[in-house]
């Protein structure tokens, strides 16, 4: 019989005389979770954020606009184009998607998908269509680039910055999409823990994780094929949220119904969000190698609210805990943070 995931956790207690309480000695707690695939740690705190509210963003969208390089009247000038080896139109297009070389490359194969015509998409409004279509663009670019990447292993990689303060250059929505062998640390490890829970316990560990999940105060929603929740180890300052496509393992699998529904209900999410006052957001989609069988894994996307922590210092929500000892930190617990999900999603 498989043993049950383990969801461990440690308290900690900090004793203080507290000027909140006229200098009474206390305890003020927090909590050291351990995520249930990698034993990565996790810290927790306590802190009371003002309520936040969704700015008026029209001033930023109208500022970034001159010299956009993904509008209409200056992608297909100032944007590259690929050798005809790789795509003998140099561009791909889907509906308002337009996919294009990354003028500033990370990896051999190295692309951006500009998502719509439009220089700016509300987050509380995003079209699921346009998102379906860049997604599906991003599917048929890597089914025709991974031939080209001559490595044992290959991934398809999609990922979204949305907005300044997820690290994005640009306003106009865009995702990057990357044929790698070098799938980043963090993937390349929570795949080999997954192949080490296969082989010790002779089922998937995605199939584990959902099961145990499902249903509980973590949980969001599924629809389609695509299944959401809150990790119990959470990677921002203010919670994430985590889907899993229950059927594929890479997103170059993906038909076009998995795309749709998927797209459909990331963007439900993201109206959820903005509900809380938050407006910006990094999503990548974490698949196996293009050429692995064995089962190990399911496509998931990790979606990651990013926020100034004060709107007028502009100060990052990252720091030395992330950056540098690649410890995750938050300031909600995900079961709380879960349930105020939950509560929004259930009042579109």
């Amino acid at each position: 019989m498989s043993a049950p995931l383990e969801y461990r956790a440690t308290r900690k207690r900090a004793r203080i005389h507290d000027p909140r309480r006229e200098f009474a000695l206390s305890e003020i707690e927090s909590e050291v979770r351990y995520d249930p695939l990698t034993g990565d740690s996790a810290r927790i705190c306590h802190f009371a954020f003002p309520k936040r509210e969704l700015p008026d963003l029209s001033a930023l969208a109208e500022r970034t606009r001159n010299g956009c390089p993904f509008c209409p009247d200056s992608v297909e000038r100032v944007t590259p184009r690929y050798p005809a080896e790789l795509l003998p139109e140099g561009r791909m297009r889907r509906g308002e998607a337009l996919l294009v070389p990354n003028l500033f490359p990370y990896d051999d194969v190295s692309a951006i998908v500009s998502m719509s015509r439009a220089h700016f998409l509300a987050m509380d409004a995003m079209p699921p269509a346009v998102v379906a279509d860049a997604l599906k663009l991003a599917r048929d670019f890597i089914l025709t680039a991974a031939p080209l990447v001559e490595a044992r292993e290959a991934f398809g990689i999609v990922t979204w910055n949305y907005m300044p303060p997820s690290g994005a250059s640009q306003v106009h929505p865009h995702m990057q999409v990357i044929v790698t062998d070098t799938p980043g640390n963090q993937l390349r490890r929570e795949l080999e823990a997954e192949a080490r829970f296969l082989a010790a316990q002779k089922r998937p560990y995605p199939a584990a994780l959902l099961e145990a999940e499902r249903g509980g105060a973590r949980w969001l929603d599924e629809a389609g094929g695509v299944a959401w929740w809150v990790p119990y180890c959470p990677t921002g300052m203010l919670g994430d949220a985590q889907a899993m496509f229950v059927d594929q393992a890479t997103v170059a699998g993906c038909d076009d119904a998995a795309l749709d529904s998927f797209a459909q209900s990331l963007c439900s999410v993201l109206a959820a969000y903005a509900r809380m006052g938050l407006w910006s957001f990094n999503l990548t989609l974490m698949p196996d190698a293009l050429a692995e069988t064995s089962g190990r894994h399911r496509l998931t996307a990790r979606l990651l609210p990013r926020f100034y922590l004060h709107p007028q210092l502009h100060n990052s929500d990252t720091a030395y805990l992330q950056l540098l000892l690649g410890e995750k930190f938050a300031m909600i617990t995900p079961e709380q943070h879960a349930a105020e999900l939950r509560a929004l999603l259930a009042a579109r």
